[in-house]
């Protein structure tokens, strides 16, 4: 039996993830097909950190599933959000799933899932890039948060916090210890003038 409760909610949020995804596996493709053609870039992830983010990945995202299927299956997680707070989440999330495609598309075929050197690498500066070094990170904070809200489960937060904390903690500063190796003096100029979460609003003063 088709459970009913919340469903255009529900419909918001699937159409969300759908954009989100599409998303990335077109910028993820070219990566993919050059694997396959032996020109596979040279990985820096641990497995250890890729298999728990990846199984931390799955719990929120299993999560969400699982909640769009039918919410009852999470309902020892759930808390009470009138219908108004719930779409102020959802406008919430929308937001941030905004910023997540602005991000993919201005990364374009540099975007990868994991910790890769490629010799086509370069210091990408369009976009959110422009301001800050890891929008496809801080975006996925108000897009976690408003999904956590719209759901009303407190479950799919925790579990999206736990994966924010992690990439921020550990796979942010390997990343960019990755790139000032591979790029060097231009990414360490780059770090100067960004900053990693947020804009760095203090200019410098011209000499």
């Amino acid at each position: 039996m088709i459970n009913w409760a919340n469903l255009p909610i529900r419909f918001v949020i699937a159409l969300e993830l759908l954009a989100m995804g599409m998303v990335r596996v077109h910028f993820g493709a070219p990566r993919r097909k050059q694997a396959v053609e032996g020109n596979q870039a040279e990985s820096r992830e641990p497995a250890w950190l890729t298999g728990t983010l990846g199984v931390i990945a799955l719990l929120h995202f299993g999560a969400i599933g699982a909640y769009l299927v039918n919410p009852s299956f999470l309902q020892w997680s759930a808390f009470e959000a009138a219908a108004i707070v719930r779409w102020i989440g959802i406008a919430l999330s929308s937001l941030g799933i905004v910023g997540e495609i602005w991000s993919a598309v201005a990364l374009g075929t540099s975007y990868s899932p994991m910790l890769r050197v490629a010799e086509e690498h370069v210091v990408v500066m369009a976009g959110p890039y422009r301001w800050i070094r890891h929008p496809l990170y801080a975006f996925w904070l108000p897009v976690m948060a408003g999904l956590g809200v719209a759901t009303g489960n407190w479950f799919i937060i925790a579990s999206g916090t736990v994966l924010i904390t992690v990439l921020a903690a550990i796979r942010v500063p390997r990343e960019e210890a990755m790139m000032l190796q591979g790029l060097g003096e231009s990414y360490r100029n780059y770090m100067e003038h960004t900053g990693r979460f947020i804009p760095r609003w203090r200019t410098r003063q011209a000499k």
